[in-house]
């Protein structure tokens, strides 16, 4: 495949990826688009390969096919602070935070990464926007606080508002942010989605199994199964295909 295949419109490219584990193929030859700007919705039923994707683009683990382009540049081989280093944030179902360190210095994390690198953003820059993100997410009151102390859903805000710390960011991977959190978080977490991809245009694939919250948040989803991309629209478009019925209900 050429090298300038992934210089598309399109922000994240992924052709032909595939990951096996042991005799289990996780990830099948999968083909995937997502547009600047968007979010998108990453759907299907459990086992169909939706984490395992989120893991191979994040660089958590290394494809054993295929290509991954994030605005024409192909990142399926570097490591995972490359990966950050090009704008890419995540999110983790069970919460990866330090958890003896306090909210407000977990969040500042990515910001010290950057100043490794050799960024130049002012230190009372990255304070202001660490407090403001904070601030976003309700939980600038406990930044003093251990990150160990923060209940499930706090620990997934303060992962959203580390992400955010990045700059710039581009790609906002998110894996159930939804599950088992507090309706008033959840509302918390869909209103700071929003707010980043309208004000800093920060495009999103998120992976969820709350239908109902996603339908708010994503005007297009991709449907997995068995690996592959089986169905993408918006929820009207592929709720009712035979695909889609037949790997949520069962031949």
């Amino acid at each position: 495949m050429s090298p300038t295949f992934g210089r598309t419109s399109a922000l994240l490219e992924i052709r032909g990826l595939a990951k096996r584990f042991g005799g289990v193929i996780a990830v099948d030859g999968l083909d995937l688009s997502v547009e600047a700007g968007e979010v998108r919705g990453l759907i299907g039923p459990n086992g169909s390969g939706k984490t395992t994707t989120i893991n191979l683009v994040s660089a958590l683990y290394r494809p054993d096919a295929g290509q991954v382009f994030l605005d024409g540049e192909r990142i399926e081989r570097l490591r995972p602070h490359e990966i950050a280093g090009r704008g890419v944030a995540r999110t983790f179902q069970i919460s990866k935070l330090f958890g003896n360190m306090t909210v407000l210095e977990n969040v500042l994390v990515p910001a010290l990464a950057e100043l490794d690198r050799g960024a130049r953003r002012a230190p009372e820059q990255i304070r202001e926007r660490a407090r403001r993100l904070l601030d976003l997410v309700l939980l600038d009151g406990l930044r003093d606080a251990p990150a160990k102390e923060l209940s499930g859903g706090q620990s997934m805000l303060l992962q959203i508002a580390r992400g955010l710390m990045l700059q710039p960011i581009r790609l906002f991977l998110m894996d159930e942010p939804f599950a088992g959190v507090h309706p008033t978080i959840k509302d918390t977490i869909m209103e700071t989605i929003l707010n980043a991809n309208r004000d800093e245009g920060v495009t999103f694939l998120i992976v969820s199994h709350e239908m109902a919250t996603l339908r708010r948040l994503a005007s297009r989803v991709s449907v997995m199964h068995e690996g592959r991309l089986i169905a993408e629209g918006s929820f009207e478009a592929v709720a009712n295909q035979p695909a889609v019925l037949e790997a949520y209900l069962g031949g």
